[in-house]
């Protein structure tokens, strides 16, 4: 069938083509009954899809005059009403066989609508016979009938487009699939549609159904012709307001500007549309189009000028293509990158330096990654958190975001200050000018980094004593010496100390643990050579 079929229709097909196939096996009275109901359901639609076929061409007649009766609306509007004609003429030829039927099997019948609908011999006879002595069957010229409209609407309302759906509606079995693989001895559609032993009922809702399918084809037919008035228009039905700010983000005190303007779209016609050499998705007439700013070459005001080019390429009603290009240009600022560090001047070499580096333009869309020259770069757990390691005197820091070189920042590097080596008993610095008791048991050698350098990398700064000599010194000259390991020094190695001596100590090994907790010596410290007078 040719569209146009309503989910009822299409359910009464389908109980037509199995109630034929049950009448092939000689069903009782019940069943033939069942052709009557078809018959019915049938007339009932068609008549409904009448009237609608009617006043969609006073719908075709109202929007030419709209339009100014434009010759080429005009030219569709009178094709339209051919269709309609013929469909009508064509119907209205298959209701007179409709009622030859009833007349010559009884008449009509109150109950049944028709008394003689078990006849099984009337609609054979009636659609073998020769009537206009042409040699073909009465059966065969209402099959041309019907195929000479389906040609018709292919060629003048489709233009003989082979990719429009529209086939003969009058088949042989030979044509249609279902009958492919077991075809009837007579493939006709004659013999297919009112063979031998067709009854009366049955005969009356075959013609029904090929009436329905001509006013099916009616249907598509006038669609597309209404579909093709006013093709040289471009009509908007979606109206909306829509605002141009000339910026998103507005500091406090400053102006705020934008421009209201209605856009509107026509839901009837589906643009393509690109941007920048990609299709966009189009949704209400709308395309939307995102991607990742990239900058270079900036002014003196930190703006590069960038462009792309979009193109909108619409199929008006008509069939006319057309597109519409514009370059669209825009400015990529460049992003201000701030750090955050304890120390901002410069690094520490060979340090964990912690950094929080930001780029407030980016907002959300912020998910950078680094690369630094002079040195390495972990990545913290925040997005943008970083730590520096330096190597060299200087450290390039490379940010990009997405994919996208954002800028870079230079860092200075310092060398780690040394630290300071204190004799300390029970926790208190020794006064090294009047010294300790001659009957001290012990002390401790320890390494204090620089204040400022322990306040900024405290997991940087951790120094101990590895390795110093104790000497015990008397008018001059060393009377014993001992090497130790460690930071604590234990006093009852040296027997014999007594008033006037000294304890000279000579550093001669200083360690430091790093952010990683990797231990390294460290040759950078002070002083060296400590002495303690004993009294």
């Amino acid at each position: 069938m040719a569209g146009g079929e309503s989910p009822r229709q299409k359910m009464i097909n389908m109980m037509y083509i199995v109630l034929i196939a049950m009448l092939a096996l000689n069903v009782d009275t019940k069943v033939l009954k069942k052709f009557i109901m078809i018959n019915d359901s049938f007339e009932s639609t068609n008549s409904e899809k009448v009237i609608d076929n009617s006043k969609k061409i006073e719908s075709i007649k109202s929007a030419v005059e709209d339009s100014g009766n434009r010759d080429e609306d005009v030219a569709v509007m009178k094709l339209s009403e051919s269709v309609r004609e013929k469909s009508n003429d064509l119907v209205n030829f298959m209701g007179e066989i409709k009622n030859t039927i009833i007349e010559e099997t009884g008449g009509k019948d109150a109950k049944t609508g028709i008394k003689g609908y078990k006849n099984i011999d009337f609609v054979y006879s009636y659609m073998q016979k020769d009537e206009d002595g042409n040699g073909l069957r009465f059966g065969d010229e209402l099959q041309n009938r019907i195929n000479d409209f389906s040609s018709f609407v292919q060629d003048s309302v489709y233009k003989g487009d082979e990719n429009s759906g529209i086939y003969d509606l009058a088949r042989n079995a030979d044509q249609i699939p279902m009958y492919q693989d077991d075809p009837p001895t007579d493939p006709s559609f004659t013999a297919l549609n009112f063979g031998f032993g067709t009854s009366a009922g049955a005969g009356l809702a075959t013609i029904s159904q090929l009436q329905a399918d001509v006013i099916n084809l009616e249907i598509k037919a006038l669609d597309k012709l209404a579909a093709t008035v006013g093709a040289a228009d471009l009509k908007f039905d979606v109206v909306s307001l829509t605002t141009l700010p000339e910026q998103k983000v507005v500091a406090a005190g400053a102006k705020y500007k934008t421009q209201l303007f209605l856009s509107a779209a026509s839901s009837a016609i589906v643009p393509v549309m690109t941007a920048g050499g990609d299709t966009l998705e189009v949704a209400n007439g709308r395309g939307s189009y995102e991607f990742i700013a990239q900058g270079g070459q900036y002014d003196r005001d930190g703006l590069s000028k960038q462009n792309y080019v979009g193109t909108i390429s619409v199929t008006l009603p008509g069939g006319r293509d057309t597109t519409f290009v514009d370059t669209v240009e825009y400015f990529v600022a460049r992003p201000v990158i701030q750090i955050q560090s304890a120390s901002v001047q410069a690094l520490y070499l060979n340090c964990g330096n912690e950094i929080q580096v930001n780029v407030p333009a980016l907002g959300s869309e912020y998910n950078p990654t680094f690369s630094a020259n002079g040195g390495d770069v972990q990545k913290g757990s925040k997005a943008g958190q970083i730590t520096i390691i330096p190597k060299s005197k200087n450290v390039n820091l490379r940010v990009s975001n997405a994919g996208n070189f954002i800028g870079s920042q230079t860092f200075g590097v310092r060398q780690i200050p040394a630290p300071e080596i204190k004799a300390r008993v029970r926790g208190k610095d020794i006064d090294l000018k009047n010294g300790i008791a001659a009957n001290t048991p012990s002390f401790s050698l320890d390494a204090v980094a620089d204040a400022s350098f322990a306040e900024f990398l405290p997991k940087d700064a951790r120094f101990q004593v590895r390795e110093a000599e104790i000497i015990l010194a008397r008018a001059g000259r060393g009377v014993a010496t001992r090497r130790i390991n460690t930071r604590n020094v234990n006093l009852n190695q040296l027997p014999g100390r007594r008033k006037g001596d000294n304890i000279v100590i000579e550093i001669k090994k200083v360690a430091r643990a790093n952010f990683r907790g990797e231990v390294e010596d460290f040759k950078n410290f002070a002083p060296r050579v400590i002495t303690i007078p004993l009294n």
